[in-house]
This record gives C-alpha cells, structure tokens and sequence, in this order.
C-alpha cells in the first residue's frame, strides 16, 4: 500500500498521490502541468493568424491600428519577452467568403476605320448637323437610335470616345450628322439600318 518514500520528510505515501500529505512537497509532475506560456498547448512559438472579418469600409481605420500593435508588439518581444511569440501577425479582412466573384463582361473596342485621303477631305467639306435622336433602355444596356438620311453602311460611322463622353459622327452624301453622347460609358456595338445609326452603350 505506501510503496513511496517522501523525498522531503522520509514519511511513506501513497504511490498515487501528487502531493506529500505530511510536509506538502510535490511528489510527481502531472502530464501538461509545465508552463505553456500565454496561449497554452497551443503555444508553438510560430506566426499566429488571427481573422477578423469586418464591414466593408472599415479597413482603412483597422488596418492602421493593426500594424501600430504588430509593431508594439514586436519592438517590446524582439526577446520573446512575456510569453508572447516573436513574429505575432493579425490579419484583418473585409471580403465575404460566401461571396460570388464578379465575372466582367468582355470589353468591345471601338474599330478604328482606314479611309482614304480623298474621303478624308470630303468628309472635312461637308455640313455638320447636330443628329436627333431617341433614348431607349433594354435591360443594362441603352440604345442611342440617331438620324442620318442617307447613311450606308457602318463605314460611315465614326464612334470617338472622349474624356467627356461620346462623339458619333455619321457621313451621308451632303451631310456629317454629329450627335454628342455626355456619358463616360463603354460603347457594346453600334449598326446601320434604314437611315439610322444605333449606338448600344452599357448603362
């Protein structure tokens, strides 16, 4: 039954027990009971990521508090002071993991047409028109339908994109129509058809 003898007092205990019932000595370690330092078992002296997912707008002002405690941390642990780990990282994140990635559609570019010297200063002699025209909306895109008597084909169309918009400008026989779109937006297509120019641009 007292099969250990009590380093401390010599008196006789039981083999099971942790503590010597007479001086009160520690007789044996218990599995885990050494000092695990600040985050206990899971303390493994390596980089710790902590997430924390914020409203979106919020990152600017976290982000600036988050790097001026990693760098507190860090200037006060460059000997692992404290039981804090050195290198301690926290990570902050405002993306939604359940959130779908945006999938953009393909950008058209606007062709750029080759004309000929002459057709270049005929189009400069023509009488410039201001075009009217009709506004529709179909779905996200918006259809600019523009009037130009006698346009034939989509080489008479010039579609310029500027800093403030959209210029189209359609070449008929007499006459340049011009039409000025005040919108910086992506220009989809553009067609001819029975005298009018339709110019598709996303909304």
């Amino acid at each position: 039954m007292f099969k250990v003898t009590c380093p401390a007092c010599d008196e006789k205990v039981k083999k099971s027990f942790d503590f010597c019932p007479h001086c009160g000595i520690m007789l044996q370690e218990k599995e885990g009971r050494e000092d695990l330092g600040l985050l206990g078992n899971q303390d493994s002296g390596k980089n710790i990521v902590e997430e924390l997912k914020l409203p979106f707008g919020m990152n600017k002002i976290v982000n600036s508090l988050v790097k001026q405690l990693e760098r507190q941390m860090n200037e006060g642990n460059m000997n692992g002071a404290n039981g804090i780990p050195k290198g301690f990282k926290i990570q902050v994140s405002t993306k939604n993991p359940n959130q779908q990635p945006q999938i953009q559609a393909p950008q058209v570019a606007v062709p750029v047409q080759r004309i000929t010297a002459e057709e270049a200063q005929r189009r400069m002699t023509l009488e410039r028109i201001e075009a009217g025209s009709v506004v529709k909306r179909l779905g996200d895109v918006i259809v600019y339908e523009i009037e130009a008597p006698g346009v034939a084909s989509k080489n008479d169309v010039v579609v310029t994109k500027l800093a403030s918009g959209i210029e189209v400008k359609v070449y008929s026989k007499d006459k340049c129509f011009v039409k000025f779109i005040p919108l910086s937006v992506e220009v989809v297509r553009y067609t001819v058809k029975e005298d009018k120019v339709f110019v598709e641009v996303k909304a």
